[in-house]
């Protein structure tokens, strides 16, 4: 269709704003509350426009435009209306240095200006040349603010990652929309008058009220009201980097922010980031290992990177064969883990191998048919389970997650019994297919019967290998598809590699004592499992390439300090099997790319092919597989099972403020804040039994440890389980006790 703003012709599609029009066509409209990620909302009113034939100025977010509608942005009415509005707004906002006629003069003073503890203007503002609200005012032309500064002054409230200034709030509702959108909601409009602000129910702290911290809120703010304190004073990025996030399967996009060679914050780049995409990349730079590690008697001492080199070319060249194992993971890059296969299968003669499962599937039609999902998504992938909320799925879990609440159909089997279910589900459909009479099952199971055919059915990584292997025969009996979610950012190609195939057998040679030697890159299984401390100890020779001085690191011979994400070019292979780029952002310290260490070992163990000057190099002489891996690469760990013995279940899973074995979570500030006290989800009928409340102090006992934690009461869990954060996810019988 076709309009007229501006007497300029425009071109626009049916259920187009008239702001989005005009933005299209390159003619901005002032507005403060609107957002491209936003449901329109027309709540600051100074994208107001005329229409002809039209009375009154509607808001431009809101209006959609029509065939023939003719518009206009910038008549004499409207920019006085503008102006007053804007004036209103900042009667309640630092206003000194937008009407200030010396604005821009003060650079050399800023610093200084900043460390005053109340924000006055812009210049002591921490998104001064960032604000959406400076800009807005530029924009209008505002020279003078006449009403008198009629807010009282509000504490800044200080939460994990963020600050909270309520004095330059300006009200438009962005963060509670965001919040709105995310499905959580813990944030509205509070009190009324000059006392109206935003805030949580009672004026509880965020972590208390269920926020999870993924930043949405800030990533829209238009002002300095919530500012991250990383990178608070550093100012504005002098470019922005986008690259993929180094966590989990769901391979955000991420844009790094770099002023003077240091990485300043992240940003969400057409993706809907996490607490740990968003502000755990804290990492990166924190307690770094800059320089090799050799074991000298008790002691690990730095050298150089040749000595380093030439002792663990010369140590694992005495331990080739069956008696060793690389073992790898899924937060490497493909060249990284291309090069570890070859390094232990041609020079090694052993095997690489990574704790990893994922099959191939395209996120953009998941939605697009019936779906039943088994796991909780929203601790391990959580803009997966984002996308995946829409298409209300079947879900499957003993616990109320939150795509359990927006689920056609939500199955509650006991903890451990997901398979069980899935196997139901799955003869009800055979029934059906044969025209059975003896249809067997529950009203439910018949029910999740009829709304699966032709589903895709979704694993997530944290459900026990025996519900893989039942979901594979229900996505048979549906003549659907199988998902296996992958759990870090490149499972997909560890998985294309088949580094998962013998990973369970390489696990259990260790702890028997059956390898002499071992190579760990990106790996810290000590820390994952302490178990396996004793056996790493054992070995006769262990090499470790690592960020940081891990667990693992502490028992080996040799110590290779590897480059970050954010130091390294390369690639990931994402879902669908198609390759996402990983690019350098800062310069590494001392570190290398863990793909030019495996070049560099290989070359003086003297294999052949590992002259590669780059990680383009890498990828052009040695191709990914094309096709996926046959089936067979299904998981065959160990299950899960549950004891008969102790009056609760306690479930152990995953916890979106934790990843993996920690080792770079455990590195970020307000992470270990939110994880400072392990804490025990209850049902509110057994801590009234009990009688607990959310905050006592408990120890939970199990047939072999004994855990202390927190109570929290919570809806979430079913009668008679008990869930808490783990690194391994299992199900086993616990009491509990109020002291040790």
């Amino acid at each position: 269709m076709r309009l007229k703003i501006d007497d300029q012709e425009v071109e626009a599609v049916p259920g187009t704003t008239v702001k989005e029009a005009a933005r299209a066509a390159g003619i901005m409209i002032p507005g403060l509350c609107d957002h491209p990620d936003l449901e329109p909302y027309g709540g600051c009113r100074l994208c107001l426009v005329e229409i002809e034939g039209m009375r009154g100025y509607p808001s431009s977010c809101t209006l959609p435009a029509s065939e023939g509608m003719v518009v206009r942005t910038k008549t004499p009415a409207l920019l006085d209306l503008r102006r007053g509005i804007l004036e209103m707004l900042l009667s309640e906002h630092p206003s000194s240095c937008l009407v200030c006629e010396r604005r821009g003069e003060c650079d050399e003073i800023r610093e200084a200006m900043r460390k005053v503890p109340e924000t006055m203007g812009c210049r002591y503002c921490p998104k001064d040349e960032r604000c959406e609200l400076q800009e807005t005012a530029e924009q209008i032309g505002i020279e003078r603010v006449d009403l008198p500064r009629i807010s009282p002054e509000k504490e800044m409230v200080r939460s994990p990652f963020f600050d909270r200034d309520s004095n330059l709030c300006i009200l438009c509702g962005r963060c509670i929309r965001a919040c709105d959108a995310r499905g959580l909601g813990v944030i509205s409009f509070v009190f009324r008058g000059f006392d109206s602000g935003i805030g949580t129910a009672f004026g509880k702290p965020l972590e208390e009220v269920g926020c999870r911290f993924c930043g949405a809120c800030v990533d829209v703010c238009p002002t300095g009201a919530l500012a991250e304190r990383r990178g608070r004073w550093a100012g504005t990025a002098q470019c922005v980097v986008t690259t993929t996030c180094p966590y989990c399967s769901s391979n955000c996009q991420i844009g790094l922010e770099v002023a003077e060679g240091k990485l300043l914050r992240a940003r969400p780049e057409g993706s809907r980031l996490c607490v740990r995409g968003r502000f755990g990349l804290e990492f990166v730079e924190r307690k770094r290992l800059r320089r090799p590690l050799l074991r000298k008697g008790e002691r690990l001492v730095e050298v150089s990177w040749d000595v380093a080199l030439d002792f663990a070319a010369k140590g694992l060249a005495e331990h080739k064969g069956g008696d060793f194992a690389l073992f790898s993971s899924g937060c490497l890059t493909n060249e990284a883990l291309i090069l570890a296969q070859r390094l232990a299968r041609d020079v090694m003669e052993g095997e690489a191998v990574a704790d990893e499962r994922a099959s191939r599937f395209r996120r953009e039609v998941l939605t697009d048919g019936p779906l039943l999902v088994v796991g909780d998504l929203a601790e391990t992938n959580p803009a997966l389970e984002l996308e995946l909320r829409k298409a209300s799925p079947v879900v499957v879990s003993p616990l109320k997650t939150l795509l359990a609440r927006k689920a056609a159909l939500w199955l509650r089997p006991p903890p451990g019994e997901e398979a069980a279910v899935l196997l139901a589900i799955s003869s009800a459909l055979q029934c059906r297919k044969d025209d059975s009479e003896d249809i067997s099952g529950s009203d439910e199971i018949q029910r999740a019967a009829s709304l699966l055919q032709g589903a895709t059915i979704i694993v997530g990584p944290d459900s026990a290998p025996g519900v893989a292997e039942a979901a594979r025969r229900l996505a048979n009996a549906a003549k659907g598809g199988l998902c296996l979610v992958g759990r870090n950012c490149n499972s997909q190609g560890a998985v294309s590699l088949g580094l998962d195939r013998g990973y369970f057998e390489a696990a259990r040679r260790l702890l028997q004592g059956d390898l002499k030697a071992a190579y760990l890159v990106g790996s810290n299984p000590a820390r994952a499992s302490p178990e396996m401390v004793e056996p790493l100890s054992r070995l006769d020779f262990l090499v470790v390439q690592d960020l940081f001085l891990t667990e693992s690191a502490e028992q080996a011979d040799v110590v290779l300090p590897a480059s970050s994400f954010s130091e390294i070019d390369g690639t990931f292979t994402a879902s669908d099997g198609g390759l996402l780029a990983v690019r350098h952002s800062v310069s590494p310290e001392g570190s290398r790319p863990d793909w030019e260490i495996l070049a560099e070992l290989g070359r003086r163990m003297g294999g052949q092919g590992f002259e590669l000057p780059s990680s383009d190099e890498v990828q052009k002489r040695m191709q990914l597989p094309q096709e996926e891996m046959p089936s067979a690469c299904l998981p065959q760990g160990e299950e899960a099972k549950a004891k008969a013995s102790g009056s609760f279940l306690l479930m152990e899973g995953p916890f979106v403020f934790d990843f993996g074995s920690g080792t770079r979570t455990s590195k970020v500030f307000d992470l270990q804040y939110l994880t400072r006290d392990r804490r025990v989800e209850m049902n509110p009928k057994d801590a009234a039994k009990a009688g607990l409340a959310s905050g006592d102090e408990v120890f939970i006992e199990t047939d072999k440890e004994s855990i202390e934690a927190r109570v929290r009461v919570s809806g979430r869990v079913p009668v008679g389980v008990l869930r808490i954060p783990g690194r391994k996810s299992r199900i086993t019988g616990a009491e509990v006790r109020r002291d040790a």
